[in-house]
């Protein structure tokens, strides 16, 4: 009897805890990248949002960088489309070496990534676009596949509260940046 008691009792509890693993893991993949497993551009968005509000309240900067990848198309042309969905999983893993825990990664789309780095003057975010532009350069991509390929990037810095006040604004600006490069 005291058996019977004891599963009426835990078995709402294990159905509970399945369920609310079940609500991180969906939570989890409306956030991020399926291909590069980083963050994807809604929660960029969200993300920018409050830390321009932290950054207000502690007068601290804050600086995105924006990156394109130069040669890309030149992959998914000669190697194919799971040759270039590859790449961009390799270079979601460089990047994600290249900066520190506290940064946030995320896919913009297609072949674009942003950075953001909390607390960080251009001038940092100058040192960590150099740092990401020269592993993307050196690195040799689809090894594990049997291919070699380069592919280089474009980067655009724009930083809070110089460049522009808004996410929306800081990811145009530093867009527009990477552009004039």
């Amino acid at each position: 009897a005291d058996l019977e008691m004891l599963l009426t009792l835990v078995e709402p509890c294990a159905i509970a805890i399945e369920n609310a693993v079940l609500f991180q893991k969906t939570e989890q993949l409306t956030i991020t990248d399926d291909l590069t497993r980083l963050f994807n551009s809604r929660y960029l968005n969200v993300y920018i949002g409050r830390e321009i509000k932290r950054c207000r309240r502690h007068g601290i900067p804050l600086s995105v960088i924006f990156l394109d990848l130069d040669g890309f198309k030149h992959i998914n042309d000669q190697f194919g489309h799971l040759a270039g969905s590859r790449t961009l999983a390799e270079v979601g893993g460089i990047l994600a070496q290249a900066v520190r825990e506290s940064d946030i990664l995320a896919r913009y789309g297609g072949d674009e990534f942003v950075v953001v780095l909390p607390e960080t003057p251009p001038s940092g975010a100058m040192v960590i676009a150099e740092r990401i532009r020269r592993a993307i350069e050196t690195h040799c991509f689809l090894e594990a596949q049997g291919l070699q390929a380069r592919i280089s990037a474009s980067f655009g810095i724009a930083s809070y509260p110089d460049h522009a006040l808004t996410p929306e604004g800081l990811i145009q600006k530093a867009d527009q940046a990477m552009y004039r490069v």
